[in-house]
């Protein structure tokens, strides 16, 4: 006789596991996190310090020999000004210098200047001023900048020309002066025929083509050497290899080549 098996009452216990956090307790740990990083653009700025600045301008800005010319150097920046040393390119000097400088002395270099020349021959010069001035503190370093013009000289017109009249080195191109009131200067090119005139104001007038009156210089016409300038009343021309350049003060005028006739000013 087999004996019964009571399967009695089974007993489930749940276990209900809560974070130890939650208790009071250190954070369990779990698996890898991720984290966001924002980058915010962040701006510099940078100062730069402003430069020692020397700017010269001529007048009148043409001439003949003997013509006495008023050059103005403009100097810009912070500091003391040290000094100046000018030359004409002639050969002649001038100049100031300051003495000991002490930095901080001033807190601006700012001056200008002006010098007065005549030049007793033709040609081409070039003036300079070195300036020196001393920085601000804290560094008190001596800054340096140059100021330049460029000076075309021109002979008389009755030196270089023959009645008024001259002639490139390559004798395609031709002009003559007329230096009395109201005054004109007329040039023209024989390849391609060109011609262009100019009054006493700067106003021009040009033509092209066969139909121009181009004139007919006289065997005897003075050359004008490229780099050579001869001027009469108010009107100056220069003779380079590009072509012939004329003008009145303030460079407004032409340039005239067998490139065609360019207007300046």
């Amino acid at each position: 006789m087999r004996r019964r098996r009571w399967i009695g009452p089974i007993l489930v216990l749940v276990l209900f596991v809560l974070p130890l956090s939650a208790c009071g307790g250190r954070t369990p740990r779990t698996g890898p996190t991720s984290t966001t990083t924002t980058n915010t653009p962040s701006t510099s700025t940078t100062t730069t310090a402003e430069p020692l600045t020397a700017r010269a301008t001529v007048s009148p800005d043409q001439g003949v020999a003997g013509t006495t010319l008023t050059f103005s150097v403009e100097i810009r920046g912070p500091g003391t000004l040290g000094g100046e040393g000018v030359t004409f390119g002639d050969g002649a000097a001038s100049g100031a210098n300051a003495g000991d400088v002490r930095c901080g002395a001033t807190a601006r270099a700012d001056r200008t200047s002006t010098y007065t020349h005549a030049y007793t021959q033709p040609g081409t010069y070039q003036f300079r001023d070195e300036v020196t001035a001393q920085a601000p503190p804290p560094s008190c370093a001596f800054e340096h900048a140059t100021a330049r013009a460029t000076v075309i000289v021109a002979a008389p017109l009755a030196d270089a020309a023959l009645n008024g009249a001259f002639a490139s080195p390559s004798k395609n191109i031709a002009c003559s002066i007329d230096a009395a009131p109201p005054g004109s200067v007329r040039c023209a090119t024989f390849a391609p025929p060109q011609l262009v005139t100019m009054d006493a104001s700067g106003a021009i007038t040009t033509c092209s083509g066969t139909s121009c009156e181009l004139g007919n210089p006289a065997m005897e016409t003075p050359v004008l050497p490229y780099g050579s300038a001869t001027a009469g009343g108010p009107f100056q021309c220069l003779s380079s290899e590009a072509g012939m350049i004329c003008t009145i003060v303030g460079h407004k005028g032409f340039e005239l080549s067998r490139a065609g006739i360019q207007p300046l000013g």
